[in-house]
């Protein structure tokens, strides 16, 4: 817990504390220690879960055949085995104060590294709650570490929006055990007929939503178990542009290299940067490197023509050896043995997803396929290329807290509904990319065509210095790059206005009583991700990808009904719909025509081409729930939710037996299924079953 924490929560306690004795009428006699009402319960809990699938669909590295995405496993492995102890303290201090604290001691054998116990400011924290309530007034007032729940909606927040949420089992969990407690002050009071009420917040610990993939960057949390496609694309260690960054950079030194040794210059020449006639689709048709890249004649011009009929020996990367009768590999070839190749004949062996032998426009699922229009030129300032993942989140002073009002009422007729209103930092970062020299100061990319022997205007992207001059990597006389750029990216924190209501009433049928309720939020200030594939087809890295302002307006109506007398059923209809959705031509594109257009976040990846989000998301849920045996000791539930567009689908069944009062049995069964680029398909192998009990104290 952060120091400053520590101390707001100490001052706010005895701020409370102080007027009760303050603001009484009479003095009262100082209360005595043994007086104090102290109450502790606790319940330990374990769950064990196991996979009901075998891993298919994992990627695999196709060069060493080595997983690397996902963890692999057959249907039957323990998926999970977590046992906890929460503690229960609660204490009355004074007849106006009372105090809660909850404790949470965690363990899951089978997570990886940072997710298996304690780790603050997430759902596995050891001070899960602790607050004091009391009353100034006609004020209540809770202050200290707790849960603020606005929304009602099953299986989604919409409205529910003050606390971020811990997504290492994506929705498995339950809303409450995944909502991450925050310190805050919040005072409610009773207003007009004594039905309604005015709720508010002041909210200084500034959390974000905690996201597999996003803990670890070094490692990408590789092998935890709810890694999504999006995230995989920023830190994964395979398709992460994070990782392939680094061994891009290897390329275009290997290529610097290359043409450099063809044509008898020294390794520090800069001869890339003169090819800006030449893309990587470009080259890949050449059937002949040999005769592209040789001190013999080599002509830049014969790109993609017919091989010459010079007799000479190659090496694999083109350079001229001996002569002979043999021709030398297309250019395809030489791209390949570049990046997969040994060190030991030129090549960088990638263990990253650069390029898997075979250019394809209609099959793409290699970043190579993505960049078929970058020139050589381009490859220049990408030679030693390093990347860095930097979380710039901002600081917890005074302008900078969260502050919520809340307006709740009753109409005559016994319709419930509110107001909400949240001056916030929303719950989810953005990854924004950036280039810097070798000393942190930013360099631009600029957009240019080389007149001379370019009569395809292709545009190459050119790094620049904050002085306008160009950035230029340094490479030794040996080839070794000695300062380079480095990608950056940037985690970062934006504000959002976001005005909420919510209604529910009952309305009488011959059928059955129906409840009706729904909620609606409007983010104003939300971020989208926009995605360039114009930029990334010439290699502007850092532009193609870019996080842009998109009102949303989010919204749920549902139906609940009890049936056959004790079955509850639940209907939601759900939609969220982005104001400012992009779907245009890229101004950009040396190898085609291409899209701008909003992407989605939670499932864009590499190999599905950068997923295009819906301007109108919809979804559907329903819910079922019936006690059986008497004094209902068994609870039946089942929650369907269904993807319109896409049809991922995520069913969970589970249990709830009363065996005594103090032992309760569950078991669950969560089934993902449908597209495997949907929000809830892709994780279709996670599929799982667990078993679990409590034992209540």
């Amino acid at each position: 817990m952060k120091l400053n924490k520590i101390l707001l929560s100490s001052v706010l306690i005895s701020s409370l504390i102080l007027p009760s004795t303050v603001f009484a009428q009479d003095a009262t006699p100082e209360v005595e220690e043994d007086s104090i009402e102290l109450d502790i319960a606790g319940v330990f809990k374990n769950e064990t879960g196991f996979y009901t699938k075998d891993t298919t669909n994992y990627i695999k590295n196709p060069f060493n055949n080595a997983n690397v995405l996902g963890h692999e496993h057959d249907s039957g492995d323990m998926m999970k085995f977590e046992n906890s102890l929460n503690l229960f303290i609660n204490a009355q201090l004074t007849d106006e104060t009372s105090a809660h604290m909850q404790l949470n001691f965690i363990n899951d054998s089978k997570e990886v590294k940072g997710y298996e116990h304690h780790r603050l400011n997430t759902q596995n924290d050891y001070l899960r709650e602790f607050y004091i309530d009391t009353s100034i007034k006609d004020w209540d007032l809770r202050i200290g570490k707790q849960q603020v729940v606005w929304g009602t909606a099953d299986g989604v927040k919409f409205l529910d929006i003050i606390n971020p949420t811990d997504f290492r089992e994506w929705g498995q969990n339950t809303m409450e055990d995944s909502r991450i407690p925050l310190w805050m002050m919040v005072a409610e009071t009773d207003v007009g007929d004594g039905d309604g009420s005015i709720q508010l917040l002041w909210v200084p610990d500034l959390e974000l939503n905690q996201i597999p993939g996003l803990h670890n960057t070094q490692t990408g949390d590789k092998d935890q178990k709810f890694i999504s496609l999006g995230v995989d694309s920023i830190t994964g260690k395979y398709n992460g542009f994070l990782n392939i960054g680094k061994e891009f950079g290897k390329v275009s030194s290997a290529f610097n290299g290359a043409f450099n040794g063809a044509f008898g210059a020294p390794m520090s020449n800069p001869i890339l940067a003169g090819f800006g006639n030449m893309t990587v689709k470009d080259f890949t048709q050449i059937p002949d490197v040999s005769d592209f890249l040789s001190n013999a004649g080599g002509d830049p011009t014969k790109a993609g023509l017919p091989a010459s009929s010079a007799d000479h020996t190659t090496n694999k990367f083109g350079q001229i050896t001996t002569p002979g009768t043999q021709d030398g590999p297309t250019g395809e070839q030489m791209l390949s043995g570049v990046v997969n190749g040994p060190a030991s004949t030129g090549g960088i062996e990638a263990k990253t997803n650069l390029f898997d032998g075979k250019l394809s426009t209609s099959n793409q699922n290699d970043i190579f396929d993505f960049l078929q229009g970058t020139t050589f030129a381009t490859f220049n300032d990408f030679q030693g290329m390093k990347t860095k993942y930097r979380k710039n989140h901002v600081s917890e002073t005074v302008k900078n807290h969260n502050l919520g009002f809340r307006y709740k009422d009753s109409t005559k007729n016994g319709t419930n509904y509110s107001f909400n209103y949240y001056y916030h930092w929303d719950n989810n970062p953005t990854v924004d990319m950036h280039w810097e020299d070798e000393n942190g100061k930013k360099l631009t990319a600029d957009i240019y065509a080389q007149s001379a022997q370019n009569p395809a205007g292709y545009k190459s992207v050119k790094l620049m210095n904050s002085d306008a001059t160009d950035f230029n990597p340094t490479v030794s006389a040996m080839g070794a790059v000695t300062s380079s750029a480095t990608l950056v990216f940037e985690e970062n924190m934006h504000r959002v206005h976001s005005i909420g209501a919510s209604f529910d009433t009952a309305i009488d049928t011959s059928f059955a009583p129906i409840v009706v309720r729904g909620e609606l939020v409007y983010d104003k200030g939300a971020k989208q991700v926009v995605m360039d594939k114009g930029l990334l087809d010439i290699g502007d890295l850092a532009g193609a990808i870019v996080s842009k302002d998109a009102d949303m307006v989010k919204f749920v109506i549902g139906l609940d009904v009890t049936v056959m007398r004790n079955l509850f059923v639940s209907f939601q209809y759900m939609q969220l719909t982005n104001l400012n959705y992009v779907e245009e031509s890229s101004a950009y594109g040396n190898s085609g025509a291409f899209k701008k257009y909003s992407a989605n976040p939670a499932t864009m990846h590499i190999t599905n081409g950068f997923k295009a989000a819906e301007e109108h998301q919809i979804g559907y849920t329903l819910f079922l729930s019936k006690p059986f045996l008497e004094n209902d000791a068994l609870r039946v539930n089942n929650i369907f939710l269904y993807e319109n567009e896409d049809g991922g689908m995520w069913n969970r069944f589970d249990l709830e037996y009363s065996w005594s009062d103090e032992i309760i049995l569950t078991a669950e069964y969560n089934y993902y299924g449908g597209d495997d680029n949907a929000v809830f398909g892709q994780f279709v192998e996670q599929s799982n079953a667990q078993l679990g009990f409590k034992y209540i104290f």
